[in-house]
């Protein structure tokens, strides 16, 4: 008995929680956060920062160049193709990291939602393993950009 009018407290209290939920996580679903494969460019931008993207061919993009050290069109890549670059792309990040500003974690951003346009295409035609490793690599930028972020709050 002393347990129902609490019962009915929490059972009055629960659209307000069930809306205050629903909210938070719409916002983070519509800004891609919880799709898991491409959270939002500007995790690092400063405020009044946003790197502004200049409209250009994939395959001629200078940074793209860089960080895949190849030119390639990632419209076009084959699927045994995307692990190999997703490995290249983190052996680069995990080499310059250190000295990257904002910007350059921003452009890689870039070219790794790129990459991830082109996994989510082809992505059934690789074997598990190659998927798993695909995964590991992204999930791998995406710590060391957080690590970033830490580093420079705690400085």
């Amino acid at each position: 008995m002393k347990s129902a009018p609490f019962f009915l407290l929490m059972l009055a209290g629960l659209p307000f929680i069930s809306a205050a939920q629903n909210s938070t996580s719409d916002s983070m679903r519509q800004r891609g956060e919880l799709t898991g494969a491409r959270p939002s460019g500007d995790l690092l931008a400063k405020p009044g920062a946003r790197a502004q993207a200049a409209p250009r061919r994939a395959d001629s993009d200078p940074i793209q160049q860089h960080l895949l050290n190849s030119d390639v069109n990632l419209a076009r890549v084959s699927a045994h193709q995307l692990p190999d670059l997703y490995e290249r792309f983190i052996a680069t990040t995990r080499d310059e990291r250190r000295k990257w500003s904002y910007q350059d974690w921003d452009n890689a951003g870039v070219v790794l939602a790129r990459l991830n346009q082109r996994y989510e295409q082809v992505r059934t035609e690789l074997p598990l393993e190659e998927r798993l490793r695909v995964r590991t690599f992204q999930g791998e930028f995406h710590t060391l950009r957080g690590a970033r972020q830490v580093k420079d709050k705690v400085e």
